[in-house]
């Protein structure tokens, strides 16, 4: 049984169960540290728990479909449960880790009830924060005539993940979801989220569009706009219901 005994193994327990919760998962992995197995012999250069410059690491790799992963663990415990006789080990930052072993595969908690794949490019955005940040900006240069309704699938599960995304950020007050298509721009038409709120738009959208990606997958787009007086807002304020309405007590009281 999987029983968490730190932040980061709460967090990957939340996120498993629930998209909205992978952003912070993400954000508690770079932020926390985690245990590699060090299968070198020589003795590493280590003076005041920070490992020195030209310290030579060699840390253990698993073969999976002909990859070689690197197995990382979310604590101590976690390493003992995969390790099979005595072994050294490592305690380093997250965010360390991945920038030392830039182009490896990555394996969080190997065959164990909780854990996650890394691939070089995952890491990549992680590092640069690109992964919290939406893929794509859009500006409208000229007047387009674009078309806009409700949708003929209703996107059950994305509005849940999003719903429960936006109870846990206060910078949100209402959201609304359309189906969406611009002729010059689109090949088919897609879910398109209005968001009213205030504060840290990049934030939101980052957030959101992570969690719209995990749950339609990578070849699906959902677009976000933040409500204002353009005509698509005023088509979503008076033609469609808020799929989400922060709750009054939260905003007079919260």
């Amino acid at each position: 049984m999987f029983i968490p005994v730190n932040n980061l193994e709460k967090s990957l327990i939340r996120a498993a169960g629930n998209p909205a919760g992978r952003p912070q998962f993400y954000r508690d992995l770079l932020e926390a540290d985690i245990f590699v197995v060090n299968a070198g012999e020589t003795h590493l250069d280590i003076q005041n728990n920070v490992l020195q410059k030209g310290a030579q690491l060699n840390f253990q790799t698993l073969e999976r479909d002909g990859i070689a992963w690197v197995p990382v663990f979310s604590s101590l415990q976690r390493l003992q449960q995969f390790l099979k006789s005595d072994s050294g080990y490592l305690r380093l930052k997250a965010k360390d880790f991945f920038e030392i072993t830039r182009g490896a595969h990555v394996l969080l908690n190997p065959n164990l009830e909780y854990g996650k794949e890394f691939t070089p490019q995952e890491i990549e955005r992680l590092l640069d924060g690109s992964i919290f940040k939406a893929s794509q900006r859009y500006v409208a240069e000229k007047d387009t005539k674009v078309l806009i309704g409700r949708p003929t699938v209703y996107p059950k599960e994305l509005v849940k993940a999003l719903r429960s995304y936006f109870a846990t950020n206060p910078l949100v007050e209402r959201a609304y979801l359309a189906q969406f298509f611009n002729p010059e721009k689109d090949e088919k038409p897609h879910v398109l989220i209005g968001i009213d709120g205030e504060g840290d738009w990049e934030k939101v959208t980052g957030d959101a569009g992570m969690i719209a990606a995990e749950v339609m997958g990578r070849g699906e787009v959902v677009d976000f706009i933040r409500l204002d007086d353009s005509g698509i807002s005023e088509y979503m304020i008076n033609q469609a219901r808020p799929f989400y309405r922060k709750p009054l007590i939260k905003k007079l009281f919260g």
